[in-house]
């Protein structure tokens, strides 16, 4: 999922204004995909995978805080 997140940075800033859209769809679909077929599954059968609430929010604040600081550079 990092990977697909770094890769939509990079091509954003390396793609015309007008195609960002579905670029980020078509990557949003690819993560949906992942999350239904792979991590949910798996978290299925192994409860003690699924993280916290807590963790969930401090990865969502580390990434927003490295997008940000990249837009702002």
């Amino acid at each position: 999922m990092a990977a697909l997140n770094d890769a939509l940075a990079i091509a954003i800033e390396s793609i015309p204004e007008y195609c960002h859209r579905e670029i980020k769809h078509a990557v949003g679909r690819a993560m949906s995909a992942i999350m239904d077929e792979t991590i949910n599954p798996a978290i299925l059968a192994f409860p003690e995978l699924k993280p916290s609430q807590d963790a969930w929010c401090a990865v969502a604040k580390t990434r927003a805080r490295a997008r940000a600081d990249s837009f702002a550079s």
